[in-house]
């Protein structure tokens, strides 16, 4: 297969997982990466063998098939847009936009021009969860009527370079970690069809731990513990929790209940964390189940893009889409409305119905 050329916008934190897996996988050719801060770019640029480091300003003018964006969130409605306006597909990191009204415009705009729209997480493509999705589809549980999904730790002022922005308007766990747990649970138990939310900002302050701005302090501007109850669609009944606050717990992943049995799954934020575990009602007790895709069990960030690739060359399903990405979306912010004013809050939009991967197709792609 002819080769995908892509350029990387944006060299920050998550950048070297992506340019590893483009690299890991068969069909890319990496022609360029930029950033604000070129020195950065430079060292990446260095590190996977990039060869060309360019002003961000120009590499709307690369001759490229996709261009990845991984900036900070406030840049993706810019960026983006120019992205789609140079004639470009694109892929960007979480969340799509920072408002529905621009997520919207955004997909009209690779509708009007024939162009493919890609968003983080891809988490959901995992082995762990692409498992979890085929026993629901084949009946071992029976049929889910409920749902948890717990993620919950001490914080990213501990471990993040560069965490001031996680705190800020429209981000804190909601928006930063909350795509993977409602992106999952969409995927395994459909569309969203109301939310009630609480949450509360447990510390004002944050006090940075990690280099390099150790001893710096955090104004928060957002709730850092978040709880969810969310209706599916054939009403089936599910509860989020996320939360910076929590640095020991032992609820971590979804669990899934159905008539039939119980489904544990690995913590969404990964791709490589933990075991699926069955448990069926005349069960002794949980059993961990083969995953389906097992060379898939590694931290495989990108995979979208991969998947993505495929979609514009053979025209096979997008499954971590733009669509899927404004549904999360507006999910998220039907949460944070509901928080804010005590109130069920609606989501209108519809979910993609999203296919498991062909991993035959995969396979003939991806080298690991």
């Amino acid at each position: 297969m002819e080769k995908i050329r892509v350029a990387v916008l944006g060299c920050g934190n998550i950048a070297p997982v992506y340019l590893k897996n483009l690299k890991r996988f068969g069909i890319f050719d990496i022609v360029a990466c930029t950033d604000i801060d070129l020195e950065r770019a430079k060292s990446i640029a260095s590190e996977f063998s990039v060869p060309r480091v360019l002003e961000p300003d120009k590499v709307y003018d690369l001759d490229v098939d996709i261009i990845v964006n991984l900036t900070p969130p406030q840049h993706h409605y810019e960026i983006n847009k120019k992205v789609l306006e140079s004639g470009k597909h694109l892929y960007t990191e979480k969340p799509l936009c920072s408002t529905l009204s621009e997520a919207r415009e955004i997909l009209d705009l690779a509708e009007k021009k024939n162009l493919k729209v890609g968003c983080a997480p891809d988490t959901f493509l995992s082995a762990n969860i692409q498992t979890a999705k085929k026993l629901i589809q084949d009946g071992w549980i029976g049929k889910p009527f409920a749902a948890n999904c717990f993620i919950m730790y001490g914080g990213p002022e501990k471990w993040h370079p560069n965490p001031h922005f996680i705190f800020k308007k429209f981000m804190g766990p909601l928006f930063d970690v909350g795509p993977y747990c409602f992106t999952a649970l969409v995927f395994l138990l459909g569309s969203v069809k109301k939310v009630s939310a609480m949450g509360k900002i447990t510390y004002k302050e944050r006090l940075i731990i990690s280099e390099p701005h150790k001893g710096e302090k955090i104004v928060v501007e957002m709730p850092t513990y978040v709880t969810a109850k969310v209706l599916f669609e054939d009403d089936i009944i599910g509860s989020v929790t996320v939360s910076y606050d929590v640095p020991a717990t032992n609820l971590r992943g979804i669990e899934i209940y159905g008539e039939e049995g119980t489904l544990i799954v690995p913590d969404p934020n990964f791709f490589d964390y933990g075991r699926v575990l069955l448990k069926r009602h005349d069960d002794n007790g949980f059993k961990e189940v083969p995953v389906i895709n097992p060379f898939n069990y590694d931290n495989l960030r990108g995979l979208g893009i991969l998947d993505m690739a495929l979609a514009i060359k053979l025209q096979t399903p997008l499954r971590a889409s733009g669509s899927l990405a404004f549904h999360v979306l507006e999910t998220l912010y039907a949460v944070y409305t509901s928080l804010q004013e005590e109130r069920f809050v609606d989501v209108k939009s519809k979910a993609p119905d999203v296919p498991l991967l062909d991993m035959k197709l995969l396979r003939e792609v991806l080298y690991i």
